[in-house]
């Protein structure tokens, strides 16, 4: 044995510069002389056809090939001149890499990454593949079995199998097992040619597969790289293993590893990497004895003169040294070695505990033995089904999920100034938003393509509009995402004069609200919705480019898009740790600030803002800036009337306002009837800037009847009933494994952290049951909001979660058993 592996290399004593020089590989890259002889061979088979394939068979392998494919009678012939007992050893082998392979079948990905926007992956196998199995004094039948198995699970429609002639016995019988029909005895880089570019014979395949010499190597690269070529599974490279061994392994076994791989071939590396220089000792003299009886001895020692055997301070060592060197196969043979498993981070295939030999990998564990070497362990992975795969990915958007996507793709298409990308989707929101344009035709529709955004104020170009409930789409029947009363309530109209423009400020709904809230007439403005208000305290008081308005998130996203609506600095401060408003960054944060806007209770959240913290943000903001109550859910939570009852503070706190809506309690969310609260000086100003007929004449009648004592009362009830039913959710979501917590809540929705929150929304939204997703919400994640629906729709919920949580459960305990 040469005597370089007999000496024993001590890691730390080693430079950086000669650590790296001792994990290089003996250099195998092809010579001109290969490169030019297999360039030529590739274009000989290309021209001649099958007569090259005959002419290049009889000079490299001293074989007249009369006809190149193997017939069935032939196949048969070889089968039956094998043993039962290697027959037998084929057939363990070829179950157990068949079990491990059909494991590896991919799961379709399917995700709705928006609304109406749907993304799957779906797979399909490569329809021709080409397998490569060297021949010589040492068939590889192994080779077929873990090249032929794969390809038959994935479903290949064509596979074939070249080897050089005359091909052994073991090799056809394999075949045959694997469902191998077109067998060809050609071998060397005239067969990676003929699999490339097809002949008379031999049929071109899409992918060739395989090990082989140094000019099938160059062949797979050179036909890999050319455009008339095929797709090839990896480079190629010499076998290797790295032995990773402490004081307690045998070194017997140890030896019997590195020669297993040693005797591949003169090119091959083996490495052991030992804290433990005794141990090292013990397998130099292992390995000496068992050399001395191999067939292969010669092989095997010329590959043992750029082999190593490196001591180390410590087992962290060895494995840092196997991640720099990224073995073929890496070999653990220590007391507790599936600990090391989660530290490698490159290796082709790895084998753990004494009892693991790497010949396990090679025949019959199951695993594939053909795999990444030379380096490549780094970027490359071992074979398995997924190489006779491929990938496709596939999209269908609905009208709706174009008009959620649209404005991202045409920005970026903008950016990119790829016009016609952007056009591809501006002409569809074009048919879409114009029916009259969709009857005229494609023409009518491209004279609409004028770029209308560049006219439109930049700070609007770049607005992310508020998605709304049923902005978001969504196809149910059990809509608890837009924080809305369950069932319909029942009003006839009794205004018939529909022909005249009514009232801006209807007198008989400011006079009712009034009365409702304890105030004076002309201290109430009745608008669209309580939005409507958000956007005329901006318009009144806040000056683009030189105010700013202040809210603290997670809340209600309108606050953010009216103030970009109107080009004015928002400045956000996070909620404290309680979702309390954090006073005092808020004043180290006061400088041109005109408005603040407080949500109490809290959208999403649910919690009311103690009394205290208002009042200490009223007097922070006195003479300088207005604050913005919005109390849209104050009707959920009556018994906090005494200590909360804030319509009482506007004869103190001239800068306060408060926004409250029929919207929630009044179950008249399709009213859109909003109310201003406030000094008689701030309603002034804000009639100044509302439209003249903010109410239509139907939404002034109803809503002035929901106003009267019967409506309030019928009001109460309704949130006595919401209320029972949010305690009910609350407690059934409680008792739930995928739920981490139910926030408390003072609303007619609660907040839920889940432990996988989008699992859980898209289960639900699958059954028609949509909930509001709230991750993105700074400090929300993994959490949903709901909508407290009837008693019915709550049931529902909680079934559907009580059922994704026994099936959570189902899955841990299989995984665990």
């Amino acid at each position: 044995m040469n005597a370089d592996f007999k000496t024993l290399i001590r890691w730390p004593e080693c430079s950086p510069e000669q650590q790296k020089t001792l994990l290089t590989r003996p250099a195998v890259a092809a010579s001109e002389d290969i490169a030019g002889t297999v360039k030529h061979i590739l274009e000989t088979v290309k021209t001649g056809g099958d007569q090259a394939l005959q002419d290049f068979s009889l000079r490299f392998d001293k074989t007249r090939v009369e006809t190149i494919q193997i017939s069935a009678s032939e196949v048969d012939l070889a089968v039956n001149r094998l043993t039962p007992e290697i027959k037998q050893a084929m057939k363990q082998a070829m179950d157990n890499i068949r079990q491990f392979h059909e494991a590896q079948k991919p799961v379709e990905i399917d995700v709705e990454t928006l609304p109406g926007v749907r993304c799957r992956q779906i797979t399909r196998p490569i329809d021709s593949v080409g397998l490569y199995i060297p021949g010589g004094s040492a068939p590889l039948p192994s080779t077929v079995l873990m090249l032929g198995t794969p390809a038959h699970i994935a479903g290949c429609r064509k596979v074939i199998l070249c080897s050089p002639p005359p091909i052994a016995d073991e090799i056809l019988y394999a075949a045959q097992l694997c469902g191998i029909t077109e067998i060809f005895q050609i071998g060397g880089a005239q067969a990676i040619a003929a699999m490339a570019f097809g002949t008379d014979s031999v049929p071109k395949v899409d992918k060739i597969f395989g090990p082989g010499n140094a000019w099938v190597t160059e062949a797979k690269r050179q036909i890999s790289q050319r455009i008339d070529g095929a797709a090839i599974d990896m480079p190629a490279g010499p076998s290797e293993v790295l032995v990773i061994a402490d004081h307690g392994a045998n070194p017997v076994f140890t030896a019997a590893d590195l020669l297993s791989q040693a005797e591949h071939g003169p090119d091959s590396q083996v490495i052991l990497v030992t804290p433990d220089e005794d141990f090292a000792q013990q397998v130099i003299r292992e390995i000496e004895i068992q050399l001395s009886v191999l067939p292969r001895q010669q092989i095997a020692i010329q590959a043992l003169q750029s082999s190593r055997i490196i001591i180390t301070k410590d087992l962290i060592q060895c494995v840092e040294i196997s991640n720099q060197y990224g073995p073929e196969h890496l070999i653990i043979q220590t007391r507790q070695p599936e600990q090391w498993v989660e530290q490698i981070t490159s290796a082709g295939s790895i084998f753990l505990g004494d009892w693991s030999p790497e010949s396990a990998g090679d025949y019959a564990s199951g695993t594939n033995h053909v795999l990444p070497t030379y380096g490549y362990t780094s970027t490359y992975s071992s074979l398995g089904l997924a190489d006779f795969l491929k990938r496709m990915t596939v999209q269908k958007l609905t009208p709706q999920g174009l008009r959620n996507l649209a404005p991202t793709i045409e920005t970026l298409a903008q950016a990119e100034q790829l016009i016609a990308h952007k056009n591809a989707v501006t002409l569809r929101m074009a048919a879409l938003n114009n029916s009259d344009l969709r009857s005229q035709g494609p023409g009518s529709i491209m004279s609409t393509l004028f770029d209308i955004n560049t006219l439109a104020r930049e700070n609007v170009r770049q607005l992310v509009p508020y998605m709304s409930a049923r902005r978001l789409g969504g196809n149910g029947n059990i809509w608890l995402n837009a924080n809305e009363y369950p069932t319909a309530p029942d009003f006839q109209l009794s205004e018939k004069t529909l022909n005249r423009y009514p009232e801006c400020q209807p007198a008989s709904v400011i006079q009712r609200y009034a009365h409702y809230a304890g105030l004076q007439p002309e201290q109430i403005l009745v608008s669209r919705g309580a939005d409507e208000s958000i956007e005329l305290l901006i318009r009144v008081f806040c000056e683009p480019g030189r105010d700013a308005v202040l809210f603290c998130p997670p809340t209600y996203g309108m606050y953010s898009v009216s103030a970009e609506t109107f080009g004015v600095e928002q400045k956000k401060i996070p909620v404290s740790a309680n979702w309390q408003p954090d006073i005092a960054a808020i004043k180290n944060n006061l400088d041109r600030v005109k408005l603040i806007y407080i949500c109490s209770p809290n959208n999403p959240t649910g919690n009311l803002v103690e009394p205290a913290a208002l009042r200490q943000l009223l007097e922070l903001t006195r003479n300088r800036a207005i604050v913005a109550i919005d109390e849209a859910y104050i009707e959920f939570c009556p018994q906090h009337a005494a200590t909360y009852a804030t319509t009482r503070w506007l004869q103190d706190y001239p800068h306060l306002v408060i926004l409250r809506t029929l919207s929630k309690a009044f179950a008249l969310a399709g009213l859109r009837c909003g109310f201003t609260l406030a000094s008689a000086d701030i309603i002034t100003l804000m009639l100044k800037v509302i439209a003249p007929y903010p109410l239509a004449t139907p939404v002034a009648d109803i809503a002035a009847q929901a106003l009267t004592e019967t409506g309030i009362q019928t009001m109460r009830n309704r949130v006595e009933e919401i209320v029972s039913n949010r305690t009910y959710l609350q407690q059934e979501l409680s008792k739930s494994v995928l739920v981490e917590n139910v926030f408390p809540s003072e609303t007619n929705y609660i907040l839920v952290k889940f432990t996988d929150a989008e699992r859980v929304f898209k289960t639900l939204w699958d059954q028609g049951i949509i909930l509001r997703d709230q991750r993105k919400q700074p400090g929300l994640e993994h959490c949903l909001r709901i909508t407290i629906g009837s008693r019915s729709e709550c049931e529902q919920v909680v079934s559907a979660i009580n059922l994704l949580s026994r099936q959570t459960q189902h899955i841990k305990e299989t995984e665990n058993p």
